[in-house]
């Protein structure tokens, strides 16, 4: 009769320690295939998102205004309607988009959580933006479904009182304070070419040092406030005249911009700050940033339908170039 051996302690902990090192040659690898994964899926979000613009536009002429901002007599006074509600009917969205109020945008966040404004959108989010609540508290009741993609609003989008409007996509109608007789942007517009110039683009909700500042900072008198980047980006925002931050990006920021140091070293931040309007600079930067998740740069749609990858290396004034839709600037290689 054979005696069975077993393991002797050595021999074990060899094997395990066989184990722990092939499971750590395997992580990076697994994490290369999952985050090459979301970057293509980001890509394909963009390519439908590129597309559907370009059914409106054959439908309608013209792309969607950034937002239609209407004036009512009654709070809240500014109420609008965003190029992604636009956009329903070209993403597979007809349920959503039947019957959506757009004389009262207002009335589309009836039902909280439930509403037509709090909808969730897979393809309008990033598998690469981690979001630790969505859709968000918009207070009063109201609820938001939040987007990592934005429109190309040119040189600057945010703070809408100084839009450039040199983009695709801007603030028009009664309540607009820069373009309120303007009409949306046609593809002769777009008169640097649709291979030069920027459709779409994401922007990245993490910024731990833009978050101090908003959970730190007094609110104004005038009760304006700022908001963590985790609650920007509202597809369907409604209401207010800041609603160009949530749906617009541009060049106003560096692509992948974030605030460069924190609440407790405001003081060496240049210029240094020290209350809520010295901020002001950095809040506006931050909510225009192109920017992503990915490693390295991140993901935009062109005029023309394609979508490309921008590195973080890419200058301001080549972003810029790639924002403006008529400056005369055509870019090369970037």
């Amino acid at each position: 009769m054979h005696n069975r051996q077993s393991f002797t302690l050595i021999e074990l902990l060899v094997v395990i320690a066989i184990l722990a090192i092939l499971i750590g040659l395997l992580l990076p690898a697994v994490q290369k295939i999952r985050a090459a994964a979301a970057r293509l899926q980001c890509s394909n979000n963009l390519k439908q998102l590129g597309l559907a613009a370009h059914n409106y536009h054959v439908a309608n002429e013209r792309f969607p205004p950034g937002v239609y901002q209407r004036l009512f007599s009654s709070a809240p006074k500014y109420r609008g309607v965003t190029l992604f509600v636009y956009l329903l009917p070209y993403l597979e969205q007809d349920n959503l988009a039947r019957g959506w109020d757009q004389t009262d945008p207002l009335n589309n966040t009836a039902g909280g959580v439930s509403s037509r404004t709090a909808a969730v959108l897979p393809l309008l989010l990033c598998p690469a933006d981690p979001l630790a609540q969505n859709p968000v508290d918009g207070g009063s009741g109201r609820w938001y479904g939040l987007t990592s993609y934005g429109g190309n609003g040119g040189t600057r989008s945010y703070d809408p009182q100084f839009a450039t409007n040199d983009g695709i996509f801007f603030v028009i109608g009664p309540g607009s304070q820069t373009a309120p007789t303007a009409s949306p942007i046609r593809i002769g517009d777009v008169t640097d070419g649709l291979s030069n110039t920027i459709l779409f683009g994401e922007r990245s909700h993490m910024d731990p040092n833009h978050d101090s500042f908003v959970n730190n900072l007094a609110t104004p008198p005038s009760g304006q406030s700022l908001s963590l980047m985790g609650q920007v980006g509202w597809w369907a925002a409604s209401t207010g005249r800041l609603a160009a931050g949530d749906v617009l990006l541009s060049a106003y920021g560096p692509l992948n911009y974030r605030v460069p140091l924190g609440y407790a070293n405001r003081a060496l931040l240049a210029p240094p700050v020290n209350n809520y309007n010295d901020y002001l600079s950095y809040n506006d930067r931050r909510i225009c940033a192109f920017g992503s998740n990915h490693a390295g740069g991140a993901n935009i749609a062109l005029a023309d339908g394609s979508v490309r990858f921008l590195q973080d290396s890419i200058s301001p004034v080549t972003l810029q170039r790639l924002c403006v839709r008529n400056d005369g600037q055509v870019v090369d290689s970037y």
